[in-house]
């Protein structure tokens, strides 16, 4: 009677040790599910800002690695709390859910690689030249996991917002998992169909946290955007220059600092678009102006910013480069702003701008003496013919 109850109270030290694991081993997951979630939410943001190609990939690969990162974590954890093993149902479930996680939140091809990958990597040793049988039947599994993999990954949108795709394809792509895993370890039929519920079941909570996150990180994307971005251009605009360029001139006043310079540029003749053509016309300069100046910007250096000062006014910011080099820039910038005119309902709209251009002196007491050094400059453009830039005093007319 009392070895039965020891081994009672045993049994139920083990339950307790096994439920304060699985709650651990949660934790962990959420943790890294939180942190792939916010890598995805900012490396899609920083994608429909850089547009070449080679850049995304880069995105594609880091994102990929800290999948793979992340399950090569969960298994020495495993490991470390198993006595060595990873055998265990709840590990496999884990596993499933970063893999599919990620399929489902991360809008790149390797990640798509991995999920095909995994059961090659994490089972592959399990072939043999004298289990043919066995050999055959895994291709066939790995075959029904890609053919899963592909589906899910051109159709993630659909399959996200319909609850029952949703939840088919959870079963379809779980159930190819522990069908080669069941192929290995010879699970019970009964315990297999236990563990895929369980495996949906978490999958659904972590599909609800995952939502709530994506709800945060739009509702933070949206304040940001609406107090650090100029509406009509898309450009960081006036709030975010005064926010910033105090910073910046710290920085940059520094005794033996790299150069800072600064430019303002307005639209030549921009009320005449508004007399002529109508407002919509002006709105389209303004957005042609500004996205002909940021996509130029990040194609030719990473050092310059450009926002929307107020009206037809816009502020160039070029961090450590100096002025005869950030000069070149906008000359380059203002050539190409020149061959790749404006068309509005069929007319050419004849764009010219004038610009001031100074770097920031030592002299200078504070950043609003160089604003007003290129405000005069910017004026002393305009005075002198418009289409033209003044640096340091010295006025150019632009040429292509």
């Amino acid at each position: 009677m009392r070895a039965q109850l020891e081994a009672g109270i045993f049994q139920r030290l083990l339950n307790i040790d096994a439920n304060i694991n699985a709650i651990i081993i949660g934790l962990i997951t959420v943790g890294l599910i939180t942190i792939l979630t916010f890598m995805s939410y900012y490396f899609e943001d920083l994608s429909r800002k850089h547009t070449k190609r080679s850049f995304n990939i880069i995105l594609g690969i880091i994102e990929a690695g800290t999948l793979v990162i992340s399950m090569i974590l969960v298994q020495h954890i495993f490991k470390a709390i198993n006595s060595g093993s990873s055998t265990n149902w709840f590990y496999a479930t884990t596993q499933m859910t970063l893999l599919l996680y990620c399929l489902y939140t991360m809008q790149n091809h390797f990640i798509d690689g991995v999920n095909i990958i995994a059961p090659l990597y994490i089972f592959g040793h399990h072939l043999s030249d004298e289990s043919m049988g066995y050999n055959i039947f895994f291709v066939a599994i790995l075959i029904a996991m890609a053919i899963t993999v592909m589906y899910i990954a051109f159709n993630k949108n659909s399959i996200r917002n319909t609850e029952w795709k949703y939840i088919a394809l959870q079963i379809i792509y779980g159930g190819i998992w522990w069908i080669l895993i069941w192929s290995i370890y010879k699970f019970s039929l009964v315990k297999t169909v236990y563990m895929l519920i369980g495996f949906v079941i978490y999958m659904w909570i972590i599909r609800l946290f995952s939502k709530w996150i994506r709800t945060s990180f739009n509702d933070y994307n949206i304040m940001s955007r609406k107090v650090n971005y100029d509406e009509l251009t898309g450009i960081r605009n006036r709030a975010n220059l005064d926010q910033t360029i105090d910073e910046i001139f710290k920085v940059y006043s520094k005794e033996n600092s790299d150069p800072l310079t600064m430019g303002m540029f307005d639209i030549d003749k921009f009320k005449e678009f508004n007399d002529k053509y109508g407002h919509s016309a002006g709105d389209k300069v303004l957005h042609h102006v500004a996205e002909v100046f940021h996509h130029q910007l990040f194609k030719q250096t990473s050092k310059g910013q450009v926002y929307r000062y107020g009206g037809e006014e816009f502020v160039v910011i070029f961090k450590g480069m100096n002025v005869e080099d950030s000069s070149a820039i906008i000359r380059q910038i203002r050539n190409q702003m020149i061959n790749d005119p404006l068309y509005y309902e069929g007319n050419e709209l004849n764009v010219r701008i004038s610009f001031g251009v100074s770097e920031l002196s030592p002299d200078d007491k504070d950043i609003n003496d160089l604003l007003r050094r290129i405000d005069h400059y910017l004026y002393q453009s305009k005075r002198s013919g418009r289409d033209r830039i003044t640096v340091e005093d010295k006025t150019f007319k632009f040429e292509i």
